[in-house]
């Protein structure tokens, strides 16, 4: 049994929910959609995110810079953006504008990336980019005002570091110092209309970039307002742009040379052995609670700059979309509360077409909901912490279980959320808990909300089904059913001001625990 022993009149500290700041989403074209307005709009509703970030604002999907067939002006239409950032406003939500993709009439090059074909390499001509962004950044503050956008955050590309001159794929198919140039025409050209807005960078993965980014900024004169940067746990192991990460044998390391392996009918089936065998380990390497080491080096990278992690999440695969996705996403936010000014998980809605739109309803994709709009145990778990109060007690934690003690004073509550998480391919069984409360006053009820594998679970339930491909209308109701989260009595032993509960908690398990007292 795990013990644990809460003084209540000992010290808190405020609970800021900086994982509620920012949600991500696909490509801008898809926010245009009904379903994805529906799902954001209830995601708004029960979570309380402010705001969202897609890619692709600028790629010819959203018709904002054209050539004509006859004549060589270029044309201007913010008309699908106008519809996209309008109803972002009518739901209490604002953008945080990732700057990208290159429309292909201002492009070097003709690189793209995923399924919708984003632009990925430099302006032709840096002047027509700059015209660009300053008209878009006029027309910005003459529909929404000047006050409005000073709230927005403007961030330059995405994952610039993924790629390179001589890479197939990835974001930005030139080198860190261009991505340095368009940074610098393109703050310059937004600072120009105003320089009271929030402009920042890099935007890369794995936290690369960032020194790097600041001396730049310092040597060129160049404003940055905040650090913007990406991680996903199994970074550390796949190098991803930095190269002291710990790699093993990582068969994606030189993507040239993988492409090459994968495209030679001689390699190609020992590639494909070599990667299985890879993707079959990678989590035996993956440590428990590693984004917040990581999430700790690039806050003092950033030299006190504000850091907004605007993609994160598991990058797990099918059990993403279980319990353990919302034990990784639990443990994650609180122990990295006060760290980093703001996080975005990646992504909502697995209404998603980076490579086509998928159509089983759980396969392990970035959203917190299916496409058909049923929430997964990850967006449950961030429904539990949407509702923590603001105060919370230092954290206690044994093996595989971490318990954060929080006041909701404004309800006379105390909450408990308990994780029992580990990483995958890693040992972690279920564990009794008992929690003794020590100055805890007169207690009148207690309850306990729970995900693990048997509760608030759509996808044991999808499974159990038989993983069907194409839901009707009717099985989709029964799996959002299996995903509601119920609310059960806790029984507890006061004696005096000394309270004692008894919890079992499954393998990846979480369970919100509220205690209401008298006030």
């Amino acid at each position: 049994m795990k013990h644990f022993t809460l003084d209540l009149s000992s010290a808190t500290e405020p609970l800021y929910k900086n994982w509620e700041f920012c949600i991500g989403s696909c490509h801008a074209s898809t926010a245009l959609r009904a379903d994805w307005q529906q799902q954001l709009t209830r995601c708004q509703r029960e979570i309380g995110y402010r705001y969202i970030r897609f890619h692709g604002l600028f790629d010819d999907d959203m018709s904002v810079v054209r050539k004509p067939v006859f004549g060589s002006e270029l044309l201007l239409s913010f008309v699908n953006i106008d519809k996209i950032f309008d109803f972002l406003l009518s739901i209490n939500m604002k953008p945080f504008v990732e700057i990208g993709f290159m429309p292909e009439c201002l492009a070097s090059g003709t690189k793209t990336i995923f399924h919708y074909k984003g632009n990925t390499t430099p302006p032709r001509d840096y002047s027509q980019w700059s015209w660009l962004i300053d008209e878009f950044t006029k027309h910005l503050i003459q529909r929404y005002g000047r006050a409005e956008v000073r709230q927005w955050f403007f961030e330059i590309w995405n994952e610039p570091n993924l790629g390179g001159p001589d890479s197939p794929y990835g974001f930005w198919s030139a080198d860190m110092q261009e991505y340095f140039r368009l940074y610098k025409v393109t703050v310059e050209a937004i600072k120009g209309v105003d320089p009271f807005l929030k402009v920042g960078g890099p935007a890369t993965s794995n936290n690369a970039w960032i020194p790097e980014m600041l001396e730049f900024c310092r040597e060129s004169h160049t404003p940055i307002d905040f650090i913007s940067t990406h991680h996903y746990p199994t970074d550390i192991v796949l190098g991803y742009g930095v190269e002291d990460s710990a790699n093993f044998s990582n068969p994606l390391k030189d993507l040239s040379k993988a492409v090459k392996r994968m495209s030679d009918p001689e390699t190609s089936e020992d590639f494909k052995k070599e990667y299985a065998v890879f993707q079959s380990h990678l989590w035996e390497h993956v440590d428990r609670g590693v984004l917040t080491e990581m999430t700790k080096r690039a806050v003092a990278d950033a030299k006190g700059l504000p850091v907004y992690y605007t993609e994160w999440g598991s990058l797990a695969g099918l059990p993403s979309d279980g319990p353990f996705g919302a034990s990784f996403i639990s443990k994650t936010v609180l122990d990295g509360h006060g760290l980093a000014a703001g996080y975005s998980f990646w992504t909502f809605s697995d209404i998603f077409e980076e490579n086509g739109q998928e159509s089983h309803a759980f396969f392990g994709g970035f959203g917190l909901m299916t496409q058909h709009g049923i929430p997964k145990a990850p967006y449950r778990a961030f429904e539990l912490l949407h509702e923590l109060g603001n105060e919370i007690y230092k954290k206690m934690a044994d093996g595989t279980v971490d318990v954060y003690a929080v006041k909701k004073s404004v309800a006379g509550a105390l909450q408990f959320m308990l994780v029992n998480h580990h990483s995958l391919l890693h040992p972690i069984e279920t564990e009794s808990i008992r929690l003794d409360l020590k100055h805890s006053g007169s207690c009148i009820s207690a309850e306990i909300k729970r995900i693990d594998e048997k509760h608030a679970n759509a996808l044991a339930a999808w499974q159990q089904m038989g993983s069907i491909e194409y839901l009707s209308k009717g099985q989709a109701a029964a799996l959002y059913a299996a995903s509601e989260i119920t609310t059960e009595h806790l029984e507890y032993y006061q004696e005096e001001e000394d309270i004692t509960l008894d919890i079992e908690l499954p393998p990846m398990g979480i369970a919100l625990v509220t205690l209401y007292f008298n006030k």
